[in-house]
Parts: C-alpha cells; sequence; structure tokens
C-alpha cells in the first residue's frame, strides 16, 4: 500500500514584462530597468533554482534574451495585452501552475490603445487566477503624474489586492520602496 504524500512546490518562474513602446522615453526605460535590475539582483542572491522570462512589448510582445531586455529599445503603440497573451501561452506551454509557483512583474507608462483594455483586464484576470504575484509597476517621472495615474493603473486599481500589487514609480528614489 502507497501512501500519497503532499510535496511543496519550490519550481518558481518569473516573469519579467517591459513596455518599450514609443511613450516609453529613455527617463522611464532607466527607471523600470532599475526596478527590473533590483528584482534580478535579489532573486538570483536569494534562490538557486528559479526560471526568469524576459517579455518585451510594444504593439507586439517578444521573449527576449537577459541582455536585450536590460539594453534593446523599440518604438510604436501600446498593447498591452500583448504581453499577458505571451505570458500565458507560455505558462500554459512550459510552466503549468501545478508544479510552479508563478509571479509576474510588469512596468509600463500605462498607455495602451483603448480597444485593447478589456483584453488587458481579461489576460490580467488569468494571470491573478493561477499565480502567487502579479506585480504592476507604473513609472511616469512627471511630479504632477501622481495626481492622475495612467490608464493601466486605473484599469487595474478597483480589482488590487489577493495576488495584484500596485505601485507607481516617478522618480529614481521610488525604486526601493517599491519593493516595500
Amino acid at each position: 500500500h502507497y501512501k500519497m504524500k503532499k510535496k511543496p512546490c519550490t519550481n518558481a518562474v518569473i516573469f519579467f514584462v517591459m513596455d518599450v513602446s514609443g511613450s516609453m522615453s529613455q527617463d522611464k526605460k532607466f527607471l523600470a530597468r532599475s526596478f527590473f535590475f533590483l528584482l534580478y539582483q535579489f532573486l538570483r542572491l536569494k534562490y538557486e533554482t528559479i526560471d526568469i522570462v524576459f517579455i518585451s512589448h510594444d504593439t507586439e510582445a517578444h521573449e527576449v534574451e537577459e541582455k536585450d531586455f536590460f539594453t534593446k529599445a523599440s518604438t510604436g503603440g501600446t498593447r498591452a495585452s500583448s504581453a499577458l497573451v505571451m505570458a500565458n501561452d507560455i505558462i500554459e506551454k512550459r510552466y503549468h501552475p501545478n508544479s510552479w509557483n508563478i509571479y509576474l512583474f510588469q512596468c509600463s507608462d500605462g498607455d495602451n490603445f483603448s480597444d485593447d483594455n478589456q483584453k488587458f483586464l481579461d489576460e490580467a484576470s488569468k494571470i491573478m487566477n493561477i499565480s502567487q504575484m502579479y506585480g504592476y509597476c507604473e513609472i511616469e517621472p512627471d511630479s504632477t503624474w501622481t495626481m492622475s495615474p495612467g490608464k493601466l493603473f486605473q484599469l487595474l486599481k478597483p480589482i488590487q489586492g489577493g495576488q495584484l500589487r500596485l505601485v507607481r514609480i516617478t522618480r529614481q528614489d521610488d525604486v526601493w520602496p517599491a519593493f516595500l
């Protein structure tokens, strides 16, 4: 006779998702990359066995290598759902939620084509249903912005809590506190 014993899942995959569209200026990309760099260093120091998936997007999403994620730029409009569709597809094919702890961190300035907003919310909901955490970080180095968060932040704010965490970064001093 065999007695089944539950074993906790220790596999983890972390998705780094960054908006590299034309509205993401050099200053915004610097703040986003600073956030991801600190997160990356923490994860590599703390955990031995994790997978990190890098996704960059404008109107289309691309899985990229680490070096390209931290250095390459793009232009064009923004369809934020494209990155979440790609993440959900990768999860389905390579990281089944029964065997993997799933975390997704996304940095964007919040701009998005309005006809993509519902699809973005639908894909975000899928991520929240299967992940341990979905962190959305809105980047805007403009002091007046704090009164008016971007579109994606506004879309996600009503459903924040549970697996969804929202933060805003307006200057370099905001990067470290975003982790607290």
